[in-house]
């Protein structure tokens, strides 16, 4: 039996119909699915996620920052207008949780203006992006969260309220054990590897290996790095002139010279050296942060030195603020595989710290998992966040959820992004 063509086309409007309602979410409309819709709100980018308030995700979006500080209204407006319009379908919304990195009153007067006209008439609750972040990796109201990304800061949470924090005092005054910090003492430690071999106080294949941004260096300068039990610097030298005097190993210190001098350094190493860093914003510095992780898990002892450092400062940060309750590590520096992370939980799980030169270990908390399954030594529960702008959808949802439901489908909403 043939088909005729109008039957042919017919079919193949439907499809065309079906895939664009598929493409909208509209599946959550036909089967009168509640939605809510989550915003983290960065200074660098923007994220919305739209779900249902049962835990499936409908449709994301995304655009650039939206820290009013720092971008200024107009264009921290647009970005966040962007983000949300990108994750709407033709259905509003029952709620809206936004996650906002900024001074409190002004990024709730720009929620306010956006959502006025982008969702009039729907609730919008306007929250710190430390809620946010707590919440995207524990189902629990009250505990404390620890973020380490281009900034550090602790906070403790009580009925997901921020009602105490430590650090957060940005580059020039805190920040201690954020990318940034890693970076400049990255920096530091390099530049004083070869200051002193040029003045002939360190190994001159090291001075000459780093200097052209060769091959890996064969010895370290400056007696090798880190003292044992090396403890804090206290004045911000980590990585530079720590306990002992050590200085840049030579994997570190090649690292960093190819990152900051491609092309190698030349007749004036230091100068040289000094003149790429401060030809970059000084937040550029956090991008050495990586360069500190990979030498330290090749086992450069001043990368380690510095490894230590950092998690021995962020754990003091905590501590600051952290009564009971779940511990939630966030932050690219927390929330990645490497020796940051590794070294924080070892010493929230009241283990050994490591020594110097040893490869530092500790349980995989990826993906919101707890430290050993659940508890770390001493009751401690530690668990890393996962996505945060499902976290203030899940913030969203629990008004309409049951306390058991609450818990229960927390994992749907903040389980990674894809």
């Amino acid at each position: 039996m043939l088909v005729g063509s109008d039957a042919v086309e017919e079919f193949h409007a439907a499809i065309i119909m079906l895939r664009e309602w598929c493409r909208q979410g509209c599946w959550a409309i036909i089967f009168d699915m509640r939605m809510v819709l989550g915003v983290d709100a960065g200074g660098t980018s923007s994220r919305a996620a739209l779900f249902t308030v049962e835990g499936a995700l409908v449709r994301r979006g995304s655009a650039g920052g939206a820290n009013p500080g720092a971008l200024g209204r107009d264009l921290a407006a647009a970005n966040l207008t962007a983000a949300v319009r990108d994750a709407l379908v033709e259905a509003p919304p029952v709620q809206v949780v936004v996650g906002m990195a900024g001074n409190p009153e002004a990024c709730a007067a720009l929620a306010d203006q956006v959502f006025r006209e982008v969702l009039p008439g729907v609730p919008v609750a306007s929250v710190g992006d430390l809620v946010t972040a707590f919440a995207a990796g524990t189902a629990a109201a009250s505990g404390s969260v620890l973020i380490s990304g281009t900034g550090a800061i602790a906070a403790k949470i009580i009925g997901h309220r921020a009602v105490a924090v430590a650090d957060g005092f940005g580059w020039q005054l805190g920040d201690e054990g954020s990318a940034f910090w890693l970076g400049r003492a990255a920096a530091r430690a390099t530049i004083r590897a070869l200051a002193a071999g040029a003045s002939g106080g360190g190994t001159p294949s090291v001075l000459a290996a780093a200097a052209s941004g060769g091959g890996t260096p064969p010895a370290l300068v400056a007696g090798g790095g880190v003292a044992p039990g090396g403890g804090l610097a206290g004045d911000g030298l980590a990585g530079g002139e720590l306990a002992g005097g050590g200085m840049a190993g030579g994997e570190l210190a090649r690292l960093v010279v190819r990152c900051l001098a491609p092309e190698g350094l030349g007749g004036d190493p230091v100068a040289e050296l000094a003149a790429a860093v401060y030809a970059r914003p000084p937040l550029a510095l956090a991008e050495l942060a990586p360069l500190v992780s990979r030498a330290a898990a090749e086992g450069d002892p001043v990368a380690v030195g510095i490894v230590r450092e950092a998690a021995a400062r962020l754990v003091a940060t905590l501590r600051g603020v952290h009564d009971a309750g779940p511990v939630v590590l966030a932050g690219s520096v927390l929330t990645s595989e490497g020796p940051v992370r590794q070294a924080v939980t070892e010493l929230l799980s009241n283990k050994a710290a490591p020594t110097a030169g040893d490869t530092v270990t500790a349980p995989s908390t990826a993906g919101g998992g707890m430290v050993g399954g659940g508890m770390a030594g001493g009751g401690m529960v530690v668990a890393t966040a996962g996505d945060t702008a499902g976290a203030a959808a899940w913030l969203a949802a629990r008004p309409f959820l049951s306390s058991h439901d609450s818990r229960a489908r927390h994992r749907l909403f903040v389980r990674a992004a894809r």
